[in-house]
């Protein structure tokens, strides 16, 4: 698509890029809803977090968290024609609820993908599939917990869209703990992380995070 097609199909206020998202997710979960939360000042307003929503559905006992914000969410002629929607993918993260928690969403996941969306706008170095990274600590703050890493996989059930602003990735984000963080470590093909992985979802086919 060139820029005058776009010009022509689009409208300057329509969030093109958010309700190509939102479709794809209606694909997946259907009539489900999910709760939504966003920043009391959005980025392209001038606010501080690089996410502008993250999306929670109730999935089968844990929660399923997408964000909105590493990609064009909204009317960008500079996107025209491009491959990749800004940097090409959104996040997403499954997670078990814990019962401290008394029901409240893993808001921490949400600060999480804030945190690695600042790191991709600030250093121009974007993540991809069969990825890791160590964090240096417990993947949620102040929790007794083993979760120490994360790896990048394409997320099964949302895939990837073509959206007017470019492809996006769904890269869905995989706890790791020191055990299996440390088996990545020292490894660089794609291969060998992806068998490490492959370890994981043998018993965690859907990558599902329990602290």
């Amino acid at each position: 698509m060139n820029l005058e097609e776009y010009k022509k199909q689009y409208k300057k206020d329509q969030a093109v890029g958010a309700l190509s998202i939102e479709n794809r997710l209606k694909e997946v979960y259907g009539v489900l809803e999910p709760r939504f939360y966003s920043p009391q000042v959005a980025s392209f307003q001038g606010g501080d977090d690089p996410i502008d929503g993250v999306a929670v559905y109730d999935v089968n006992g844990y929660y399923h968290l997408i964000s909105y914000g590493m990609s064009h969410l909204y009317y960008s002629e500079e996107s025209a024609g491009a491959e990749f929607s800004k940097w090409g993918f959104e996040f997403s993260f499954r997670v078990k609820p814990i019962e401290d928690d008394n029901g409240e969403d893993p808001f921490w996941v949400i600060q999480l993908m804030n945190n690695l969306g600042r790191f991709v706008n600030e250093t121009k170095v974007w993540f991809d599939e069969y990825q890791y990274l160590p964090l240096g600590g417990p993947i949620r703050a102040e929790t007794a917990t083993d979760i120490v890493g994360i790896a990048f996989l394409k997320d099964e059930d949302l895939d990837q869209i073509d959206t007017p602003n470019g492809k996006v990735i769904f890269l869905q984000l995989i706890g790791l703990n020191s055990q299996q963080l440390e088996k990545l470590e020292g490894l660089t093909t794609k291969d060998e992380i992806k068998s490490v992985l492959d370890e994981i979802k043998s018993v965690n086919p859907k990558f599902v995070c329990e602290l």
